[in-house]
């Protein structure tokens, strides 16, 4: 590649510096987000410690679903605190000044927002669940061992179909690299946010998913209705179920990973023609 576009040595020692700037503007953001379920679990049980004289709070189900909520919490804050100097006429414009390529600054801004800060929040709201389990009786099961249980339950479950129906139709390999696209997916929309607006970017990037989404159902709608019933004889004439499933979840995969390539672009052109 050419190197005014990316070269090994200049990136690493940009990134190194790119991160230690993104650690500064969001680690206590990752940490106070990570922790958030733990808190509110604590909170709760002493609510019930106070009114009715006894330790309780809520089990593995609330904890599961705070710990998905502020997972995507995370998502959509971590993008602004990184970079939303990015539209400051100050800071931006010796951002743009920085002697690395902009694919390499797109990059750094990918692994810190979309893979570093996950990765962060999974460790650190894993191990404090765990250890919450250790300390309270009440607790019941580690959200790390309900995954793997519910993991192994759900490939039984697959197995099982899979023997009476003769097709799988999903693996909990193909859930995790669902659940992984749509979390770069988010996270891409919300560094877009930061990218673009001046102020008050997550609430504007919300109303403009709200507004595009709006659109997109006018548009799709006829659409879906027009060719839908021929897509859907289409399927009905395949012989093999399982050609039919592995058809439906190859376009659904497809389209996925189109968007989130898509909006990966985007991101890069942002960072690459942005003028201050």
């Amino acid at each position: 590649m050419n190197n005014n576009t990316f070269n090994f040595s200049r990136f690493g020692k940009y990134y190194v510096s790119d991160l230690k700037n993104t650690f500064n503007n969001t680690w206590l953001t990752v940490l106070l987000t990570s922790l958030s379920g733990i808190i509110a679990y604590l909170f709760c049980g002493t609510i019930h410690l106070l009114f009715n004289g006894e330790w309780d709070s809520y089990g593995l189900v609330g904890r599961s679903i705070s710990f998905f909520i502020l997972l995507y919490v995370l998502i959509i804050i971590v993008p602004s605190k990184a970079y939303g100097f990015f539209t400051d006429k100050r800071r931006g414009s010796f951002f743009t000044l920085i002697p690395a390529s902009s694919l390499e600054k797109f990059l750094a801004m990918f692994i810190n927002t979309a893979i570093l800060a996950p990765l962060a929040y999974l460790a650190i709201a894993l191990s404090a669940d765990t250890l919450l389990c250790l300390i309270d009786p009440n607790c019941g099961e580690t959200l790390v061992s309900a995954g793997a249980r519910g993991t192994q339950a759900f490939n039984d479950l697959c197995d099982i179909a899979e023997e009476e129906a003769e097709f799988r139709i999903f693996s909990s390999g193909e859930l995790f690299w669902g659940v992984a696209i749509n979390t770069i997916s988010w996270t891409l929309i919300f560094l877009l946010g930061a990218l673009y607006f001046k102020k008050n970017k997550i609430g504007k990037t919300i109303l403009v998913m709200i507004l595009i989404s709006m659109a997109t159902s006018i548009i799709t709608t006829p659409l879906t209705i027009h060719f839908g019933e021929g897509f859907i004889n289409w399927l009905s004439d395949m012989d093999d179920p399982q050609r039919m499933l592995n058809s439906i979840k190859a376009a659904s995969y497809s389209l996925s990973i189109i968007v989130t390539v898509a909006l990966g672009v985007w991101a890069y052109i942002r960072v690459r023609t942005v003028k201050h």
